[in-house]
């Protein structure tokens, strides 16, 4: 009986191991071929200072530690804000936030789009994973049509590929990703997808240029892709506008002091605040609200606008923590007070 039993249950785990090895197949993207660089040997990129996300036996540590999760709500169901007007012309930036890290920035007549997610949860099936815990600020049918889409990685929290298959359909805007993210979005039908190595330069039209600038993150959508595709920043440099900054995903490294060198000063930055705690595990890949305001100092921003916050429990940061963080750091920084907002899903603002 004995020996029968446990032949059964090694049958059990052997079975059990092959689906998920075959569902972390299927779910990996494809990785990038190119030559060696100073942030890429070839087979996986990594961060310019030698920073790592954490490995799977820290994350099992995390999970399994009796961790300091913080309290997230019940499920907000709150209206979403109102449609964002078709186009914005000239000087004025009109920044909306969505959620997460979902932003439209309007300005000279172009509808820019950040990491679109409208997902329910961030995860390759939407039965099981972080779930959203409240609807999009905006509706998908109420954003405008959009000219450029700006995919920051690969991540499920940030590359929606149901909504970019959506949007690519709709509106054919130009796609612009990190290094190895083209062949994702081009199996998946996507056009139009130009993709960027760190330092890159490219011409939208003859008075919008986007840059491609380092994060300190890593990639991955399923168990054999991990770094086989580059994260990154994108700054939008408008000759109209301004210098318009979205940050990416990211833990704090020095490279930002460079960028404020290189593009400062800024006229709006898209800062991560959220899902920092635990900090031995996350501050590598992640920020924390302080060192969101050190980003904000060293590139030169004008205005920012938090990010990466309030819409999914990734961490161990409470709902509103990373808000009241925030505020916290800024009252003691009282010139920042006011150049350094958090909106509400679904409201839009003009900068200064």
């Amino acid at each position: 009986m004995v020996p029968k039993i446990l032949l059964g249950l090694l049958v059990f785990i052997v079975v059990a191991v092959a689906v998920l090895l075959t569902i972390g197949y299927l779910i990996s993207a494809p990785g990038y071929k190119g030559p060696v660089t100073d942030h890429f040997d070839g087979k996986q990129f990594h961060n310019y200072n030698g920073a790592k996300a954490k490995g799977l036996m820290e994350a099992l540590e995390w999970m399994l530690s009796g961790n300091d999760k913080k309290p997230w709500g019940a499920f907000r169901n709150e209206p979403p804000g109102p449609p964002p007007p078709g186009r914005v012309g000239g000087s004025p930036v009109r920044v909306t936030f969505v959620n997460h890290s979902t932003v439209l920035l309007q300005f000279d007549s172009l509808n820019v789009l950040t990491d679109p997610v409208w997902y329910e949860r961030t995860s390759p099936y939407q039965w099981v994973g972080p779930a959203r815990n409240r609807p999009p600020g905006i509706r998908f049918e109420d954003i405008p049509k959009i000219d450029i889409l700006l995919l920051s990685h690969n991540h499920w929290d940030h590359l929606d590929i149901e909504t970019v298959q959506k949007l690519c359909r709709r509106d054919q805007p130009k796609v612009y990703c990190p290094l190895g993210v083209k062949a994702f979005l081009e199996e998946k039908g996507c056009q139009n997808v130009t993709e960027m190595d760190w330092n890159d330069s490219l011409a939208y039209n003859d008075s919008t240029t986007i840059h491609c600038v380092p994060a300190q993150h890593f990639s991955g959508r399923g168990m054999f892709d991990r770094d086989a595709t580059l994260w990154c920043g994108f700054l939008i440099d408008s000759r109209a506008a301004g210098k318009l900054y979205f940050v990416g995903d990211t833990g704090y490294g020095p490279f930002f002091k460079k960028i404020g060198e290189q593009f400062g000063p800024i006229r709006l930055a898209l800062i991560p605040i959220g899902a920092f705690r635990p900090t031995w595990f996350m501050s590598p890949i992640h920020c924390s609200p302080a060192e969101a305001v050190r980003i904000h100092d060293d590139i030169r921003s004008q205005q920012s606008v938090a990010i990466h916050y309030g819409t999914f429990p990734l961490a161990d940061d409470g709902e509103n923590e990373p808000v009241e963080e925030l505020r916290k750091v800024l009252t003691t920084k009282p010139e920042l007070a006011m150049r350094f907002w958090t909106l509400r899903e679904g409201e839009g603002r003009l900068v200064p």
